[in-house]
């Protein structure tokens, strides 16, 4: 009895597992973002500078206080996670050190 209750656990695991793959493949592949320099007129520099990202089928955002485009091959990117019924992509990669300065890589793309 205990295996067939395990062997049910393992497989409904292994079910939310590949459903929870296949919603981090509706996010805008990597190659697919496109990335401008942006100034936020809101903030103060150097708060403001940094850079918007839009990818096709409606995906936008920014990031502010930064020098850094995460679409550089070496932060190395990837789709991290999917929220608000498949309308939000968070990204994260490889963190960067140059210098004394660590730079780690973070990007949330929202479908209007």
């Amino acid at each position: 009895m205990c295996k067939i209750i395990l062997t049910g656990v393992l497989l409904t695991m292994g079910l939310i597992g590949n459903a929870h793959a296949a919603d981090i493949g509706s996010c805008p592949e990597v190659s697919d973002i496109k990335s401008t320099p942006y100034t936020d007129p809101d903030l103060p520099p150097p708060h403001g500078e940094g850079f918007q990202y839009t990818a096709p089928g409606g995906w936008t955002g920014q990031v502010s206080s930064t020098a850094d485009d995460f679409l550089d091959p070496r932060y190395e990117l990837k789709a991290e996670k999917i929220s608000d019924n498949g309308k939000v992509c968070d990204y994260g990669g490889k963190d960067v050190v140059i210098g004394n300065e660590k730079s780690t890589p973070y990007l949330r793309l929202k479908k209007e």
